[in-house]
């Protein structure tokens, strides 16, 4: 059966029709599962950041259950059937290689030096300042026991971290850390070694070993 040219026209625009609606339904589909994924993400953002504190006293010390580390002054724990990241109080640690940046020099010896002494621990307890329960990334802000000897002391006392991040009133401890650090920075070991590395901002990654 031959087509007229008015049939043929007809069967040309409604082709192109045809395809101007599957173009449009893909894109609309493709806009959905990116905003779905974006969506998802999100929640699971604030999920990580989204435990409540406020009930718990700040004058009790609390067992804890130690997961992953990520450096020498941030690990993951549980309590209470919550998982969150812990921020310890007071001192900072160098940075591990993260985001394509190289570690910094002995961020993996504290990293390495936090692991060891918290698998080793038969308890480990953490308790909070009087301050604010966490930082600005949701992290808890803990003081941190290992069968009753504070982690940041030691960590001070062997040269892998510097006392730091002070924000009153989250300072209870500082004086005692900072008497610590002084007896620790006249033994130039580690972090203290070379002159200029730690400053009072953090540690100059520049500085060669």
């Amino acid at each position: 059966m031959k087509l007229t040219k008015k049939q043929q026209f007809l069967l040309v625009k409604l082709a192109i029709v045809a395809i101007i609606l599957i173009v449009s339904g893909l894109g609309l589909f493709s806009k959905n599962k990116k905003n779905s994924s974006n969506k998802s993400n999100t929640s699971q953002t604030q999920v990580e950041s989204s435990v409540d504190f406020s009930g718990y006293d700040k004058s009790k010390l609390y067992t804890l259950e130690v997961g992953k580390v990520a450096d020498g002054d941030t690990f993951h724990v549980r309590l209470d059937g919550k998982d969150f990241k812990i921020r310890l109080l007071l001192i900072d640690t160098p940075e591990t290689a993260k985001e394509g940046k190289a570690a910094q020099p002995f961020a993996d010896q504290a990293k390495q030096r936090t692991e060891e002494l918290l698998k080793k621990a038969k308890k480990v307890e953490g308790k909070f300042d009087v301050g604010d329960y966490t930082d600005k990334y949701g992290r808890a802000l803990m003081y941190v026991y290992l069968d009753g000897k504070l982690l940041q002391q030691t960590l001070v006392e062997e040269s892998l971290a510097r006392v730091g991040y002070a924000h009153p009133p989250n300072t209870t401890l500082l004086k005692d850390l900072q008497k610590v650090e002084e007896q620790t920075k006249k033994k130039k070991k580690n972090i203290w070694e070379k002159d200029g590395y730690v400053t009072n901002r953090g540690v100059n990654s520049q500085s060669k070993f």
